[in-house]
């Protein structure tokens, strides 16, 4: 309910500086948002004042490398199923170099076919600053830096509330070449309580063309490295020695909780959405994603858009099969910049 609460606050605020009307000049209207990597990418490189509910559809991988199968020379473990979700994201702007935004928020419930239990919660809350440090409207381009907060305030039931929380530190661009555009981000996660959550390098690029003014193709590529590995260990471990083989192998595994348990078992990070964690995330340190989509812009203020995202590694090192995006983004015409003069 507080992450509710926040977000309608950002939202009535949005329609009260909106009663103002206030503006700012519109040299990059023609650009859209990124669809992929949702909590790190989301505005892109300008600073407006928008509002974009979003929904995701992700597919579970049917099996998933753990430290638990390796122990007993099995391949893997089952997995399967689906994660669904929905948020609500916003950015204000003070003006055209400066903006708030609110990166991540939202309720998933998730939905494995096997092995783990079905569990729904909230996701941890993130918010930050952005700032653009060059602006040319002449040139259609733009860089600017970011630092986000995520609170630890999410459902330990989704693999959210890890720790202390996290700060983000990230670039962004944006470069306009007629009709095309090309922007990007990179960035770290770095973990206010270190053995809680994973150091993650991060970089994410978009490119897209407008066709027509109501319709952008667009491309993506994500990449997430785990730096370095937190040291959650939550499962209890039984051995035996396998008198044929010579071998130690486990017996037995329990956990008194279920996102300690996966934590410490997976061989890799959750990357964009969960940060596992857990003692073996750096086993499998790169995980790499391709999403196709679409944007149709509506009006100037009302883009819809959907986007398909899939795997570049290995299925089994990560916990995404592949997603569905679909989106709105409502971007208001106004700043702050007023207030500040």
């Amino acid at each position: 309910m507080k992450q509710c609460n926040v977000i309608m606050t950002i939202v009535v605020l949005g329609v009260f500086f909106l009663s103002c009307g206030l503006s700012w000049a519109d040299e990059f209207d023609q650009f859209i948002m990124p669809m992929s990597n949702p909590v790190y990418t989301v505005g892109g490189a300008l600073n407006k004042t928008f509002i974009r509910p979003v929904y995701i559809y992700q597919h579970l991988p049917s099996r998933v490398d753990t430290v638990i199968d390796r122990s007993l020379g099995i391949e893997d473990l089952p997995l399967g199923g689906h994660v669904r979700g929905g948020a609500l994201q916003a950015g204000i702007s003070i003006n055209r170099r400066l903006s708030i935004l609110a990166v991540k928020s939202g309720y998933i419930n998730i939905r494995p076919d096997n092995t783990l239990s079905d569990s729904d919660g909230w996701v941890d809350l993130a918010a930050g600053v952005q700032y653009s440090f060059f602006y040319s409207p002449e040139t259609k381009t733009v860089i600017s830096g970011r630092l986000i907060y995520e609170f630890a305030n999410g459902s330990d039931q989704v693999y959210q509330g890890n720790g202390d929380g996290n700060i983000a530190p990230s670039l962004l661009f944006l470069k306009g070449i007629g009709r095309l555009e090309l922007a990007g981000a990179m960035g770290f996660t770095i973990p206010l309580n270190a053995p809680e959550e994973d150091y993650v390098f991060f970089d994410s690029w978009h490119a897209s063309y407008e066709i027509f003014s109501w319709f952008h193709p667009l491309i993506e590529i994500n990449h997430f490295y785990t730096i370095k590995a937190g040291s959650r260990s939550g499962y209890i471990r039984q051995e035996v020695e396998d008198e044929g083989l010579g071998t130690t192998v486990a017996k037995s595994l329990s956990s008194p909780q279920e996102d300690d348990l996966v934590a410490s078992i997976a061989t890799f990070n959750g990357c964009d959405i969960i940060n596992l964690g857990g003692e073996n995330s750096s086993v499998h340190r790169n995980f790499a994603t391709m999403a196709l989509g679409v944007r149709f812009p509506i009006t100037r203020w009302l883009t819809v858009g959907y986007a398909y995202e899939f795997n570049l590694t290995p299925e089994e090192n990560g916990l995404l099969a592949d997603r569905h995006y679909g989106d709105v983004v409502i971007t208001i015409p106004f700043s702050l910049e007023k207030f500040f003069k």
